[in-house]
Order: structure tokens, then sequence, then C-alpha cells
């Protein structure tokens, strides 16, 4: 069964899981049978079906319509190669560090929503990612440029990085508050903690009241309304 944790796994920062060796994050109660993990072989089966569902694809930029196998075997080799990379310089600095704080990473490691069933297994039901910020709200191609690459030079754990969270989940686990509870997770058990994440933004079709809503509930507030988009940014009291 998934959930105990030992001292190591806490410098980690995730819990592991005991029979294949997994990292993740879990959710609070009321929603501890939801748990968020790196990508697997065979997730591409998965995003496929996420990404291709015509409810879902609606709400979403910039994904390419109609989405397909190939399209969904790319994301899946670009998730796994970054998390893999994030783990391995996760555990790097968790040993060169055992005493204290092991510095900060650029990226979260785990993006697969999944809820945890009560024979153990469990089923892909949505997706979270954590980037370096887009930029939608700088209309001007050439100072979208500029500003997007000097984000990008920033260290990491520049308390200055603008951030940016994408989220979907399937449409049969709606309303039930489980991406409220996990954007909460993910930023308060990894971004802050673990990336010094302390700015964040996020951008929604402004008829997705649903996806503004949530973000609202996670202390997000908007901070430009267009046509088509609303701008939402998320800061720590110190950024």
């Amino acid at each position: 069964m998934l959930g105990q944790m030992s001292s190591e796994d806490s410098a980690l920062g995730l819990q592991i899981n005991p029979l294949t060796d997994e990292p993740f994050l879990r959710l609070a109660s009321p929603h501890e049978n939801i748990i968020v993990t790196p990508p697997r072989v065979g997730d591409d089966e998965h995003l496929l079906t996420l990404f291709s569902d015509n409810r879902i694809a609606a709400w979403l930029y910039p994904i390419p319509i109609p989405f397909t196998w190939a399209h969904a075997r790319a994301m899946l080799q670009e998730a796994k190669d970054e998390a893999g990379a994030l783990l391995n310089e996760i555990r790097r600095l968790n040993t060169e560090h055992p005493d204290g704080h092991p510095g900060f990473v650029g990226g979260c490691p785990v993006r697969c929503i999944r809820k945890v069933q009560n024979d153990g297994t469990d089923i892909f039901i949505g997706y979270i990612t954590v980037h370096r910020g887009v930029y939608a709200d700088v209309l001007d191609e050439t100072e979208c440029q500029i500003v997007t690459e000097e984000n990008n030079r920033k260290t990491v754990g520049d308390p200055s990085i603008r951030w940016s969270i994408r989220f979907v989940l399937l449409p049969s686990y709606h309303g039930q508050g489980i991406m409220t509870a996990v954007i909460s997770r993910v930023v308060h058990a990894w971004i802050v903690p673990r990336m010094n994440g302390q700015y964040i933004v996020a951008f929604t079709f402004a008829g997705n009241i649903g996806s503004k809503r949530l973000l609202q509930k996670n202390g997000f507030v908007v901070r430009g309304e267009k046509i088509k988009v609303n701008h939402m940014e998320w800061r720590t009291q110190n950024a």
C-alpha cells in the first residue's frame, strides 16, 4: 500500500511507493486517494485519450488538433526526459546536503494525476505541468521574446523567476475539488519549498469559468482580462 514515508523520502520531498520505488505526491484528505507521479511507460495512451477529448481540447492552448499518437508519444518522451533529469538532480543535491536544505531545483518531476483504487492499483485521470513562465500577456512578439529569454537566463532558485502552470482533468472527475487540491499540493509541497517559486502565472480562456474559479480558490488573482484569455497570478507574500 502507498503511504509510508521514511526520513530519506522526506528529504527527497516526495513519498516513495515501496513496491515500485516510484516517487509521488499524495493529496491531503478528503482526496488522499489522489496522487501525482512522474510519467510512466504507457502513459502515451492516457495522454492521447485526455488531449483528444474535444471537451478538453477546446479549452487548451497550444494543443494540436487533432491530437495524434505521434503527439502523445512525443509529449510522453519529453516529460520522461525532464522528470528523469530532475529526479537525478534531486538525489544528487540530497546526497550532498544531508543535514540541511538540499537546494533548489528547476522544475517539478511529478505531473501525472492518478486515482488509487481499493486494490492498490491506480488510474490516470489528469495532468499538470510546471514550466518557466509563459508570456501570453505580452502581445508584442519582440518584447515577448526578450522577457522570455530574460526569465530563462535566471539561475535556479531565483525568487523572481516567473513560473507557469497548466492543468487538465478528465471531465468525469470535474466538480469534485480534485484539481483545486492538486494545484494547492503542487504549489505548497513542491514549487515553493523545492523550487523557491514565489511567482506563478496561469492563463485560461475567458469562457472557462471552472478553471478561473479553482485558481482563485488557490489564491490566484486576475491580472488581465481580454476577450479570449484571462491572465492570473499567484505570489508569495515575499514576492
